[in-house]
């Protein structure tokens, strides 16, 4: 059962609703969302990619840009290593398109994820050698590759590193000594030391920010014209890689959800084809769960400098026939990750898993690129840390999705003897390690996890408790402006005591869903259940007494619950409704 805990954060929520034009009750979800004042309460609402950080305070910018242009006014061989996620395709296209517009003579490669494993390799290195690269600049890896970096120096090469992921370090005796690449320069803004005002951006944004600081340098029209154009990759990287979509994440979000409206991109607009968004209403959602996972599917089964590919060409006919057959490719990884999760499922069911608080999931016939998807559907589902290990073509690879009472990479860090290779942040990580390693992995995870029971309880957080009835067309469409919603800025949820449901109904092709007929103050309104209708129906019983589902289905008898509920608006024959998505009860 969760911990429900209401968010209580004081303000002149009247006041605030006059000054900003908006339902009070909008106005306190929006404080409840970190904006102190009236002022930030409007930035909230309308922020522009006028209040985006100067490029120039993250670390070692001046040096990465002094560098990169050096090379285009040499004419040297620039040659740009993304990584074959979202953030790393979409980080890739934002260099090679803005590096490019700079005059540079810009290539690019992204590692194979089956033969190459995460980010920039040795065989990557040679590759670009043989190609007589002189500048090699990372994307969205490189801060963990200081083996390879000293490869491409003794083949006389220089580098740039830019990343977002956490800094290496070692510790001894409670200080921690970061483990820098040594190289032109390192541009990421989880260095000790950095002044970034706002570290949780995206490894795409990080490049967004090497095109802007370049453009503050050597202005040209060509390169202003890939910044313009850049915001949209910039926000599906953000999306997709899951930010905390707060300061300036939220505002390169919202800009870029407008502009991909009317994207003049070829492969963005064909990918939006493809999975019938164009002509739509896009969100965060979009982004994250359709345009994303498809881009994701090439990195996954097949390779990300597809997508790399895709995004690049001019030619819609082509990138409508390829956005099709990515389509495909991602319907079966669904299919593949459907079924990794039912096999984890019973492993964690037949062998106790849940007396652990870490969960390690051995998959051993699982494709190594769903293991991050498998991961994350287990994490959701059991509230705790989740390593899924597949067998790769050496050693065993896995990904790893955690909770925010854990920090993943650092935990991972007190075992980093057992991995030979990892990298991540505290939500998510990806590793490899040899077989025998494999048992000792899920022990002294355990045993050095320091997570207590209370951890493990899934907190949810809501806005007010409202009833029912005050909800209002208009309301909702005040709480409509807090969009883009997502990560650390989640949509309204409101709660309320003893909701009177008087019938249910069944939803759905398989009637996986239901519909719950309320009753509040003299309303009758309409709640709709997405969630699993098996386990309502099993606590329904097991609150009221067995057969109670039944009677409810049957409409004879009603049941009271406390609901947190999200407010919507439904269409019918051209009238509006307010209808209630049911989250959570008891």
């Amino acid at each position: 059962m969760e911990k429900w805990i209401e968010i209580r954060k004081s303000g002149n929520f009247a006041e605030w609703g006059r000054e900003l034009g908006i339902d009070p009750l909008c106005a306190r979800v929006i404080r409840n969302r970190g904006a102190e004042t009236i002022d930030e309460a409007r930035d909230y609402l309308e922020g522009d990619l006028s209040l985006l950080h100067d490029p120039f305070l993250l670390p070692d910018m001046d040096k990465a840009v002094e560098g990169l242009l050096t090379a285009i006014d040499t004419g040297e061989k620039i040659r740009v290593v993304g990584d074959y996620d979202v953030d790393g395709v979409t980080s890739t296209y934002i260099l090679v398109k803005g590096l490019t517009a700079c005059g540079g003579d810009v290539s690019y490669a992204i590692p194979h994820r089956l033969k190459d494993g995460y980010g920039i390799n040795d065989d990557i290195v040679r590759d670009a050698a043989e190609a007589g690269t002189g500048l090699i600049i990372t994307c969205d890896n490189g801060i963990a590759a200081a083996s390879q970096i000293g490869l491409a120096y003794e083949l006389g090469m220089k580098v740039i590193v830019t990343d977002h992921h956490q800094v290496p370090f070692t510790e001894e005796s409670g200080t921690k000594t970061e483990i820098l690449p040594q190289c032109i320069a390192v541009v990421d803004p989880h260095r000790e030391g950095s002044t970034y005002p706002y570290r949780g951006i995206c490894g795409a944004m990080v490049a967004f920010k090497v095109i802007m600081a370049l453009q503050s340098k050597r202005p040209s029209e060509a390169l202003q014209k890939a910044i313009d154009e850049a915001v949209q990759f910039a926000a599906l990287g953000t999306a997709c890689d899951v930010m905390d979509l707060c300061d300036e994440n939220r505002i390169i979000v919202k800009e870029g959800l407008r502009r991909m409206a009317h994207t003049e991109n070829k492969g963005l607009k064909s990918l939006m084809t493809a999975n019938s968004l164009a002509g739509t209403k896009l969100s965060a959602y979009s982004l994250s769960f359709v345009i994303g996972p498809c881009i994701n599917s090439t990195g996954r089964l097949e390779s990300a400098a597809e997508s790399v590919g895709l995004l690049l060409s001019d030619d819609y006919d082509e990138c409508l026939k390829e956005a099709l057959e990515i389509r495909q490719l991602n319907d079966l990884r669904k299919n593949m990750t459907t079924t990794g999760v039912k096999k984890a499922l019973e492993i964690i069911d037949s062998e106790n898993k849940l007396e652990e608080k870490i969960l390690v999931i051995y998959l051993p016939d699982a494709h190594e690129s769903i293991a991050g998807l498998v991961a994350g559907k287990l994490k959701e589902r059991f509230n705790r840390p989740v390593f899924v290990v597949t067998k790769g073509e050496e050693g065993l690879k896995g990904s790893a999705r955690s909770i925010p009472a854990y920090n993943m990479f650092e935990k991972m860090n007190e075992v980093k003897d057992l991995f030979t290779k990892f990298g991540g942040h505290a939500m998510a990580a990806g590793f490899s390690l040899e077989e025998h390693n494999l048992a000792n992995l899920e022990e002294q995870l355990n045993a050095k996890s320091a997570l207590t029971d209370d951890d493990l309880i899934k907190e949810v957080r809501f806005d007010a408790a409202v009833p029912l009835d005050y909800i209002s067309t208009g309301l909702i469409r005040d709480l409509e402006k807090i969009e883009p919603i997502g990560s650390a800025n989640p949509g309204a949820l409101f709660a309320w005591k003893d909701v009177e449901i008087k019938s249910a109904s069944r939803m759905g092709k398989e009637g996986q869903y239901g519909r719950l007929n309320a009753y509040c103050n003299g309303k009758n309104l309409k709640l709709i259940n997405f969630g699993d209708m098996q386990a309502f129906d099993s606590y329904i019983d097991s609150k009221y007494g067995p057969g109670t589902a039944e009677k409810l289905y049957a409409g004879t008898q009603s049941v009271k619950l406390d609901i947190c509920y999200e407010p919507g608006i439904s269409e019918f024959k051209g009238n509006e409704y307010v209808d209630f998505k049911l989250k959570y009860y008891k």
